[in-house]
């Protein structure tokens, strides 16, 4: 056994490896000295002319930064203007960095002391000495073996006999020593029943030689549906750790797995890694593929052999160069993108099934058919290869498990519940410190490792190839706090072959429970199976699998936990980074690499039995990720989470290449994505959710590699950017880069470079039809909102840019949601404009209703139209839905094959819905019923002979605002009864005003209502102008005699109440004592707001005229006049504005609205925030650490999108501090708080924040305040502190300081506001003459954590409507 020094020692020892600073050699490195030779050498013995090709890699510009997919330096490295200190997960454009392998440090927890190898034990007993067993004699073949209690027994050469099942009593051990030749040691055995402890080597003292434990025993006939039976009881053909510890430590080998330096074409018989490794010649190196897709019938993986390492070849940029004793037979891909996976599969301790009775009796033969993808139709032969019975190790029953440097090969009974490759099995958190690591899995017949029941464990650095099931697996949804980083799994198998075959709709049919599938979500068996987020998923790879990441839903744990009253769905992430995943997404379209999908449940006809929608499952496949848990505190886990309740998910630095599907996919979850990159996909990223927000997203549809992939058709897959979907979404995108993406076809009004996008080759071609961004409209009965905004878009080398995707019709006729489309451009970089721009359709159907004036710039490709935000003075997007006749609009999404006329009555036929637009007669399903368009000359018939843009029995309308006004027209007349809802606008920015015609005498009534209170109704009253109309609170109305139009403003009120009746800012906290946080629903994200509706709410316009012959409509209709929206002088020019004539600058600007000071909600005074960047959110600017260091944080935020990090303290003052002597005077008394929260292990401590003041009589002193803090949640800490000074003020600074030395913190939102002039406040700290870091007591401004509410009612509010002016 080899001694391997102290953890700290290996970690320094690794540190220089990875910084290539370790000569040419590893220890234990397999080739001789002769054989570390110059990268010269290497060329010549390969007879290559250059080892690199026109893709040379660059050496890493921060050589100090671990080459890790996961930040371990607060070094840090700028690129492009941020400072993260990341190795180069996610690259920076335009000149990426290679990819690097994973290295986490080769150690995890605490570092152990030396300790002797377990052989070194006194009292061993010799296992092959008579003297023993009780019956003097050694264990020959067939038996069972219980070793003497109280004894430990060592095996130090092979076991020549086949025994029967081990049993390790729980006051004995059972050793494995080395032979004293070298040879390898063997043991042959129908299972064990570890109760005491089976060993081989230590942490500190590993196993050097070889050891094969090979378990044997036939698969049981008398499995039932559920996966159990009575024969395989958990020591069959299984190492059962029953309540005692199985501890093997293998050979180390550093990394596990690394990614190629260099691409390897076929016929070449030596790779180049991006570290030194030291491997051995003779193991086994997976070579993972690179090609589009991945499973048993078709794929380019490859196994190879090692004949030697060389360390070092090419310095700074080539860790080692691996040769083999065979060449590729395929290749395999390193670009600046992305790079193949290079895994070690042998160790020298394996644990194996027998070669005679694991393997499935009943493989695929091959040669069945399922859906066609990109031109073949080849699957799995399904029902087949269900008879895998390999062997298994299980940690149950309180046991421990420690493993590391181990092989587990032939592992796995397929269908056999609970009997993996490794398992531990319901131990709680009373396993904190197990482990699995640098082991490798492959040729397993079910899953890799199962995390169950248990908590706080570790998975890193483990290798796995060749898996059937999911292989990374948290069980039953209520695993938390486990790590799992750093690890491969490759080429994975649906279990029995059955696998979630589908086209390109949303849904699947089920798959139930049986006695070849237990676990049905197993058709969609994928590398990583993550029920429960809250786990670390760092560093990851995945290649092949129906997805890399399956993120199922949900609703209630299930097997032996399914009673425990969690939702594991709405669990929130606790650390997903650096993850990459390839070659997968293969078998649906919407099956992205990242899957954040699949609803898992039990039959609602028999609960024992489990049933999983692999697809789009809209009741039983939701998550609402909220940051009160729902279970607990209303025992009702389905409870609605409330804005200001709502937390997101977030995924971070993770990426996806070769895939042939979307690179991420989440049906369900708000979720946030930062830095994520997509490489030679179909399409960058799906996203159906109100709530996602993406930032520094990277999408190169094509990179130029050729795409190897069956039937060799690169050019049936899409190279498409972002989809945005067509309803009841929220989607911002903020410093995002697409690159060639998109068709390159005739249309080069973006660019006109001839590699623009991609071309229809066929070798890394892409469809006709491939789109940067896809707009869905196809639909009527689901239409958009406001729902999607963008900001710092660039386009790298693109083609089509833009496509509204109607495939039902290609928008002949256009439908609902095709007119209605939209889109904020906050900064015009989307547009191209490079000014804040709305997009919009560009139909013909929707008349002059977006194209509003000349300066409209047309994308007939799209087609769309750009509206120049900054044209106009008020001008935003305002969405309604309009309500006059329940029989017409209940009708709405009924898929009659009858479309409802004029003489149905509304009866026994469907309208507007989510399919053909005509029926089998030809008659329209979603025919106009009206129009709306903007009021004016402009818009008349002479000018848009459609009338404006179509109303239909589906009556959303969305548009833009802050012009003159509305005008709806109804085909029957005005309404009696109109009501409208779902209203989204900003009512302070953009006025939106509705024009309806009624005829002389018609008398009002016009109410608002909120939701759930009855009593909650606001009464509108009468003006004597369209402009009191315009500039009210939104409470009027007005009647204009001359041309016969009632004027409304439409508003966006809060949900349940109506009280203090105001025109509600975006940002206006909520009153109604309730759990949100403001009183109108948003969506924020990277500095742009977007409103949403909310339920319930509506305005109702009663008006009293006589009925007509069609019922509720008035019998009369005005005839229409025009009214003049200009003054003399001066035309109309757009929907907003009039001018001298179009195209002048000399233009008219009506009397704006009054700007609206809402009730004040409570504040700090009479000042503004006089803390500058006060919440980070433009970097360290205006800060600097007062010692110690500080650091901008983006995985944690009280607001916006990072935090600064207070780290290396060495003093408990240490902290982020800013100069406010130029905004603050003496003798007066200031509100100062922050938002805090600790980082790492350290439950609670004190922080203070304080103000340092320096006078030119007393001299220095320092009044702060205090509060605790934790690592769990963000702190307010709060007070007043008078500035009262004999002197003239000559400093004040303010800082952060207090937790103990080393302990590091998060700060974010600090305030400092005027209270008072003069005096002290009630709560004014106190003062001291001593330095704070002497721990002066100092006053508490409130409890230990403050209430969310509370804390929302006392700070002005965070997030600001994105100001466009």
């Amino acid at each position: 056994m080899t001694m391997i020094p102290p953890k700290t020692n290996r970690r320094f020892i690794f540190g220089l490896l990875v910084a290539g600073l370790v000569g040419n050699k590893i220890v234990e490195a397999a080739a001789p000295s002769s054989l570390l030779r110059g990268v010269a050498d290497i060329i010549e013995d390969q007879q290559q002319p250059d080892i690199f090709d026109s893709r040379q890699l660059q050496q890493v510009d921060c050589p100090s930064i671990t080459k890790g997919n996961v930040c371990r330096s607060t070094d840090g490295c700028q690129w492009n203007g941020r400072t993260d200190g990341c190795g180069a997960v996610v690259t920076p454009p335009p000149s990426p960095e290679p990819t690097p392998a994973p290295t986490p440090l080769p150690t995890i927890g605490s570092t152990p002391q030396p300790t002797p190898a377990p052989t070194e034990a006194e009292g061993l007993k010799n296992w092959h000495d008579p003297s023993t067993w009780l019956s003097s004699s050694i264990p020959t073949d067939g038996e069972s073996v219980t070793l003497p209690e109280n004894s430990k027994v060592v095996i130090n050469q092979a076991v020549l006999e086949e025994l029967n099942v081990i049993t390790v009593p729980s006051s004995s051990e059972l050793i494995f020593g080395e032979d004293a030749g070298g040879a390898a040691i063997t043991l042959d055995a129908a299972g064990m029943d570890v109760q005491g402890a089976l060993r081989a080597g230590s942490e500190t003292c590993v196993y050097d030689t070889e050891l094969t434990i090979t378990l044997h025993g036939s698969r049981p006939t008398d499995l039932d549906i559920y996966g159990k039976s009575p024969t395989a009881t958990p020591s069959y053909k299984g190492i059962s750790v029953n309540g005692g510890i199985i501890s093997m430590h293998g050979k180390r080998h550093f990394p596990t797995w690394s990614r190629l330096a260099e691409s390897v074409p076929i016929g070449q018989n030596y790779l180049l890694l991006q570290e030194q490794v030291n491997w051995e010649a003779g193991q086994e190196v997976l070579l993972t593929t690179t090609a589009v897709h991945d499973s048993r019938d078709w794929h380019r993986n490859e196994v190879m052999t090692i004949d030697y390492v060389v360390d070092n070849p090419i310095p700074g940029v080539v860790g080692s160069a691996v040769h083999f004793t065979s060449s590729a037979t395929y290749a395999h891909i390193a670009n600046n993108g992305y790079q193949a996976e290079v895994g070690l599969l042998s160790r020298n301790i394996k644990i194996q099934g027998a070669a005679d009775d694991s393997e499935p009796t009943d493989p695929d033969t091959g040669g069945c058919t399922g859906n066609g993808h990109f031109g073949v139709n080849f699957k799995p032969c399904p029902w087949t290869s269900t008879t895998g019975f390999g062997g298994h190790i299980m940690v149950h029953s309180g046991g421990k498990g420690y493993m590391e440097g181990v092989e587990l090969y032939r592992m796995g009974q397929t269908n056999v519940l609970g009997r993996y490759p490794f398992h531990w099995h319901q131990l709680g958190n009373a396993c904190s410190d197990c482990y699995f690591r640098a082991n490798s899995i492959h040729r397993s017949f079910y899953r890799c490792i199962s995390i169950h029941g248990t908590h706080n464990t570790t998975v890193s650095e483990n290798v796995a190839y060749d898996v059937d099931g999911y292989c990374y697996y948290l069980e039953d949804g209520v695993e938390e706090d486990n790590t799992i980083s750093f690890n491969l799994a490759a080429h994975i198998h649906p279990v029995s072959n059955v696998v979630a075959d589908s086209g390109g709709g949303q849904t699947i049919t089920p798959f139930v429970q049986s006695r070849d599938l237990i676990l049905p979500a197993d058709a969609t068996a994928s590398g990583y199976y993550i029920t429960n987020l809250h786990n670390d998923i760092i560093g990851n790879a995945a290649s092949g699998g129906w997805a890399g990441f399956a993120l199922p839903v949900l609703h209630s744990p299930i097997g032996a936990n399914r009673d425990v009253n969690m939702r594991p769905g709405n669990r929130l992430t606790k650390v997903f980074d650096g993850n990459v995943a390839h070659s997968t997404g293969w078998w649906w379209s919407h099956a992205g690499a990242f899957y954040s999908g699949g609803s898992l449940y039990y039959s609602s006809g028999d609960d024992t039995l489990l049933e999983y929608n692999a697809g789009r499952d809209q009741s039983k496949g939701t998550r609402s990720p909220c940051l009160v848990d729902k279970c607990v505190e209303n025992n009702n886990c389905g409870s609605y989470c409330y804005e200001g309740e709502r937390a997101w998910y977030k995924l971070t630095n993770n990426k996806v290449f070769m895939t042939a599907s979307p690179s991420l996919n989440s049906w369900s979850g708000r979720m946030e994505v930062i830095r994520f990159e997509a490489h030679d996909v179909a399409l960058g990223m799906e996203a159906l959710q109100d709530g996602f927000g993406i930032d520094q997203l990277l999408v190169e549809c094509r990179s130029g590699e050729e795409w190897v992939i069956p039937g060799n058709r690169p050019d049936y897959v899409s190279a498409n950017g972002f989809f945005w979907y067509d309803t009841s979404q929220g989607h911002i995108i903020s410093s995002s880069t697409f690159r060639n993406c998109g068709a390159r076809n005739a249309n080069n009004a973006y660019d006109t470079s001839p590699t623009r996008g991609c071309d229809t080759n066929e070798i890394n071609g892409c469809s006709s039809g491939s789109t940067v961004w896809g707009f869905l409209t196809h639909s009527d009965q689901f239409t958009p909102e406001l729902m999607q905004a963008t900001s710092g878009i660039t386009y790298e080398d693109c083609g089509r840019r833009f496509k509204l995707v109607d495939f039902k019709d290609n928008n002949t006729p256009s439908s609902v949601s095709g007119r209605a489309q939209n889109w904020i451009d906050t900064d015009g970089s989307a547009s191209g404009l490079n000014e804040p721009t709305i997009m919009a359709s560009g139909l013909t159907d929707a008349g002059n209703w977006w194209k509003v004036d000349s300066n409209v710039v047309d994308d007939p490709e799209a087609p769309l139209a750009f509206i120049k935000v900054n044209d106009g003075n008020e001008r935003g997007l305002g969405h309604i839905r309009l309500r006059w006749k329940d029989e017409i609009h209940n009708t709405v999404g009924n898929g009659s094959s009858k479309a409802c006329t004029p003489s149905d009555n509304w009866q026994n036929c469907g309208t507007c819905y989510n399919g053909s637009k005509v029926d089998g007669s030809g008659d329209p399903y979603c025919p106009a019923l009206g129009r709306i368009r903007h009021i004016g000359s402009k818009f008349d018939l002479t000018n848009d002979p459609t009338g404006g843009l179509p109303i239909t029995a589906n009556a959303e309308v969305a548009g833009l605002t802050g012009g003159f006004a509305w005008l709806l027209q109804l085909d029957d007349g005005p309404p009696k009864s109109l009501k409208i809802d779902q209203i989204e606008v900003d009512p302070v920015e953009t006025p939106m005003v509705l024009a309806i015609p009624y005829d002389s005498g018609t008398s009002f009534s016009i109410t608002a209502h909120a939701a759930y209170c009855s009593s909650c109704v606001e009464t509108f009253f009468a003006v004597n102008s369209v402009d009191h109309v315009r500039a009210s609170q939104g409470n009027t109305y007005y009647y204009d005699e001359a041309t016969k139009l009632l004027y409304v403003r439409i508003v966006q009120t809060p949900q349940t109440y109506l009280t203090d009746w105001h025109l509600w800012n975006l940002d206006d906290l909520n009153m109604d004592g309730g759990p949100r946080t403001h009183a109108l629903d948003r969506f924020t994200f990277s500095g742009i707001t977007l409103p949403s509706f909310a339920y319930g709410p509506y305005l109702h316009i009663d008006a009293d005229c006589a009925e007509g012959a069609i019922s509720g409509h008035c019998a009369t209709t005005p005839s229409y006049v025009e009214p003049e929206v200009c003054p003399p002088d001066y035309i109309q020019v757009s929907y907003d504005k009039c001018c001298v004539s179009e195209g002048s600058s000399a233009c008219y600007i009506p009397t704006l609205p009054p700007t609206f000071s809402p009730t004040p909600q409570p504040t700090f005074g009479q000042g503004d925030n006089l803390v500058l960047n006060p919440g980070f959110e433009s970097g360290l600017t205006d800060w600097y650490a007062n010692s110690g260091l500080i650091q901008i944080d983006t995985s944690q935020a009280h607001s916006g999108t990072q935090s600064v990090l207070a780290t290396g303290r060495t003093s408990t003052w240490n902290g982020p501090q800013q100069t406010m002597i130029e905004r603050m005077s003496a003798n007066k008394t200031y509100r100062i708080s922050c938002w805090a929260k600790l980082k790492g292990t350290t439950s609670s401590d004190t922080l203070k924040l304080t103000l340092r003041i320096n006078d030119d009589v007393d001299g220095t002193k320092w009044l702060g305040i205090s509060n605790t803090i934790n690592n769990q949640d963000w702190t307010l800490i709060q007070g007043d502190i008078a500035v009262n000074v004999a002197g003239t003020v000559t400093g004040i600074d303010l800082y952060a300081e207090g937790p103990a030395v080393g302990v590091e913190y998060y700060v974010d939102d600090v305030s400092a506001i005027e209270v008072s002039s003069g005096g002290r406040s009630l709560e004014s700290a106190r003062s001291s003459t001593q330095p704070q870091h002497e721990d002066v007591e100092m006053q508490a401004a409130s409890g230990a954590v403050v209430s969310p509410m509370f804390a929302l009612l006392t700070v002005a509010p965070i997030f600001l409507w994105y100001q466009w002016k």
